[in-house]
């Protein structure tokens, strides 16, 4: 308890009435003339988790665990002198707010109130603010130091942790996808480049300090020559209105959702470097791209239609993969009557229901986080679970038993090819369980589908996507842990419907539609790839040239 005493003296010291503390600001005593930092450095995250175990019971944290907020009076420490406080706690993703409070006798307030009380507002209006309760699985982010709170209702007895009202600081990683703010009318800046980057086609636009605004086409940056050098305070006037905390001057970038109508979902980003301000924006379109749209081969398609197992959608970094999970969410939405549960980093394609019931959630934070989002949907009866980063070896243990146990599970990894993400799965897990876990894959795994983007040689891109089923052959080569061979198996298994990336990449040269530079660029098994182009009579001199 000698932190407790270190802070409750730091509230008295300063006859303060409360000490605020956030991550990535320094702690604050609040007092009726104003307030007064404790220290110059900024709490860290696991400063805030650690206080969280010092100050709050067991009950206690777990009901913030589960609500997302909670209050607690801080049992008597020697160092409060007959004192009484309580402790206010919030907890948003990677964000953690607390308060501790002193609750003052009728004589010590007199006639005013505490300053937090007085900036509260009358309490009609706290009665018509609904409980947290009601954002269980998208808690709100945590009231800034000086922001407006609302006071959570008192608990009723000391042992009984309260449910806190809702706190006012706007939503950043916790916040609720479907509820995104649209884009303020005032920023007629912004919403104009934006609808320009949209026009010609862009995926983002980057706002950087010092430079003119770029977009991104067909994975390259092109600059906007049009628009003038952005100095620093055009870049932050740009990011005030949108951004929902005061937080873009910070090392780390703060990353929010808004809609801009007639153009989609654009995710933001914020950060500062040696030249000032600056932000990314990600046009992301509303609706999902259709399978029909996308491409997508009958094998492909079919394997949406299972019944239950684990299908793997990989691919290396910004090849497509989160609009190709959207589009098999799509595809078994509109064909099947299932209950299909999502669990991603970033809601981004909003899925409304149509033959199946599609539910949606946010997760950030650890592998132990996605864990336990995991088991608890699995307690939801879902028919299909999608997964959108399948990491960490307990969360691959838990979609394993999940494919095993009757559900189809999706689920997304970065890897070059289907051989690699196979055996990244295998290596997630401990030495003692790795026979167990390659068992289990060989007996649920049904297909991976692992996808690049290549540039047109007309403009545009096009996704090369290789195919690897589960034939009896190749699940005895996951099971006996021989990742390597997959390839050869892959190659015999044409007649089933696999395909070799190798075999993509060559069909779009061969068709004109890809440049055989663009290939041999991205090919991960160039050696192959050559060979491949050389039997089919394609010349291969620069490649040699480059050697």
């Amino acid at each position: 308890m000698q932190i407790v005493d270190s802070l409750v003296s730091s509230i008295l010291q300063a006859d303060g009435d409360a000490l605020v503390m956030h991550v990535g600001e320094s702690p604050t005593v609040m007092t009726r003339d104003g307030s007064s930092t404790l220290t110059s450095g900024a709490l860290s995250l696991t400063a805030m988790a650690d206080l969280l175990r010092d100050l709050l019971p067991s009950d206690a944290q777990h009901a913030l665990d589960e609500i997302g907020a909670v209050e607690a009076e801080l049992p008597p420490t020697p160092a409060a002198r007959g004192e009484r406080f309580t402790v206010v706690a919030a907890r948003g993703g990677d964000d953690i707010w607390i308060e501790i409070r002193r609750l003052r006798t009728a004589a010590d307030s007199g006639a005013s109130a505490s300053p937090r009380d007085a900036r509260s507002g009358p309490a009609d209006r706290r009665a018509q603010t609904p409980p947290v309760r009601a954002a269980r699985k998208a808690p709100a982010r945590p009231a800034a130091r000086g922001a407006e709170a609302e006071p959570p209702a008192r608990p009723q007895s000391a042992d009984t942790p309260a449910v806190v009202l809702p706190l006012a600081r706007s939503t950043v990683r916790g916040a609720d996808a479907s509820a995104a703010r649209p884009i303020s009318p005032r920023l007629e800046g912004l919403d104009r480049l934006l609808r320009l980057a949209a026009a010609r086609g862009a995926e983002a636009l980057y706002l950087f300090s010092q430079a003119r605004p770029s977009i991104r086409v067909d994975g390259e940056l092109i600059g906007l020559d049009s628009e003038p050098v952005l100095a620093p305070s055009d870049v932050e006037a740009l990011l005030l209105e949108v951004v929902p905390d005061r937080r873009h001057g910070e090392s780390e970038g703060t990353e929010w959702i808004v809609d801009l109508a007639d153009v989609g979902r654009i995710r933001c980003v914020s950060f500062r470097d040696h030249r000032g301000p600056g932000g990314v924006f990600r046009i992301i379109p509303v609706r999902a791209i259709s399978a029909e749209q996308l491409g997508l081969s009958r094998e492909i398609q079919a394997l949406c239609s299972e019944p239950e197992g684990l299908l793997l959608v990989v691919g290396p970094r910004s090849s497509g993969k989160s609009m190709l999970l959207a589009a098999f969410v799509d595809l078994i939405n509109r064909s099947r009557g299932d209950h299909i549960i999502t669990l991603e980093n970033r809601i981004t394609v909003v899925h409304e229901s149509r033959s199946a019931l599609v539910s949606q959630r946010e997760v950030r934070g650890d592998t132990e986080a996605l864990a336990r989002e995991l088991r608890a949907a699995l307690r939801e009866s879902p028919d299909v679970i999608v997964i959108e980063d399948l990491r960490g070896a307990e969360v691959v243990a838990e979609a394993l038993d999940a494919a095993a146990s009757g559900h189809l599970v999706i689920g997304a990894l970065s890897a070059h090819s289907a051989s690699a993400a196979l055996e990244r799965l295998a290596d997630q897990t401990p030495p003692d369980r790795r026979l167990q876990i390659q068992a289990l894959l060989a007996e649920s795994l049904r297909g991976v589908v692992a996808q690049m983007l290549l540039r047109k040689a007309g403009g545009g891109r096009i996704a090369a996507r290789e195919l690897l089923l589960n034939s009896s052959s190749v699940a005895q080569l996951i099971s006996d842990g021989k990742f390597s061979q997959l390839s050869v198996a892959m190659e015999s298994g044409r007649r089933v419907g696999m395909v070799p990336l190798t075999d993509a990449l060559v069909a779009f040269v061969q068709s004109g539609v890809v440049d055989v530079r663009e290939a041999w660029r991205k090919a991960p098994d160039r050696p192959a790839l050559l060979k491949a182009l050389k039997r089919e009579g394609i010349d291969t001199s620069f490649a040699e040239r480059l050697a």
